[in-house]
């Protein structure tokens, strides 16, 4: 077989890959369809997407690592500490609540980020150290206790549980978190040196990239949006606890691979992970 031959596969192959996602996308949407003409109303559909927000939002932060070729096993407990962080602190210092649980999940994520790459510390080890210390902390802090946001505090989360022009807020900061992530990915020396560090480190590390740079960002990027996904779910719930995350881990791990982001690093993307989350 010729070079060019073994080109030419390899591109065909990487197509079917690209467009496996959509296509099981489309041919799941068909079949609800078929089966349940009410599948596609429109309550229905903003319904899907409010419940998907959450899990978007935290994917959408793990596919940046993922593009590293690294993974991050703390995002849940990260979310879980920043929704204790709310409930905890709305009553005291109201709006500001939410960029305290925002400055926690920056400083999460620069913690295990140093911790990786100045400690030379594989991703799943330094991650799964956090994801215990992250879940400590939050039993601690939070008695091992569910915390209650009061009635009379309600009124600070409706930004993320009311609705505007008929479609839920949550909806929309989602989609704006997308577009902003989106931004990062196609646009940005960041989005771009990601994706070149996962492709190959070594070739990067040649060219004279700064990666231990690039990968703190990456994991900073990731706990942020963890902790935005813990805000999120702390005012849906009214309240917070160190449970309140759980399960959201692997599924914002299965969201950013079901969406056809390489586990390996390197392709991939955002939007892939919005496909994910609506398979």
């Amino acid at each position: 077989m010729s070079v060019m031959s073994r080109i030419n596969n390899i591109r065909k192959t990487r197509s079917l890959v690209d467009i496996m996602p959509v296509a099981t996308l489309i041919i799941l949407i068909i079949i609800m369809a078929i089966g349940s003409p009410r599948f596609l109303l429109q309550a229905n559909l903003l319904g899907l997407l409010s419940q998907g927000a959450t899990l978007l939002v935290m994917g959408l932060g793990e596919t940046f690592i993922i593009l590293l070729g690294s993974i991050d096993l703390s995002i849940a407990p990260v979310a879980a500490l920043a929704s204790i962080i709310v409930a905890m602190l709305l009553p005291v210092i109201g709006y500001w609540a939410f960029l305290v649980a925002l400055l926690y999940g920056v400083l999460a994520g620069a913690l295990v980020g140093l911790v990786h790459t100045k400690g030379r510390i594989p991703s799943f080890i330094a991650t799964l150290g956090a994801m215990g210390l992250w879940t400590g902390v939050a039993f601690v802090v939070s008695d091992a206790t569910p915390i209650t946001v009061a009635s009379q505090d309600i009124h600070y989360v409706t930004w993320v549980t009311g609705t505007t022009f008929g479609v839920n807020n949550v909806i929309y900061i989602a989609f704006i978190t997308l577009f902003i992530t989106y931004i990062l990915e196609k646009y940005t020396r960041f989005g771009r040196y990601v994706k070149a560090i996962g492709a190959g480190e070594k070739a990067t590390t040649v060219s004279g990239i700064p990666i231990d740079r690039y990968k703190i960002l990456a994991f900073i990027l990731c706990a942020t949006l963890a902790a935005l996904s813990g805000v999120l779910l702390s005012s849906r719930m009214a309240g917070g606890s160190a449970r309140m995350a759980d399960g959201f881990l692997m599924k914002a791990i299965a969201v950013v691979i079901l969406g056809g982001t390489a586990i390996s690093g390197g392709i991939g993307g955002v939007l892939r992970t919005f496909v994910g989350v609506l398979i």
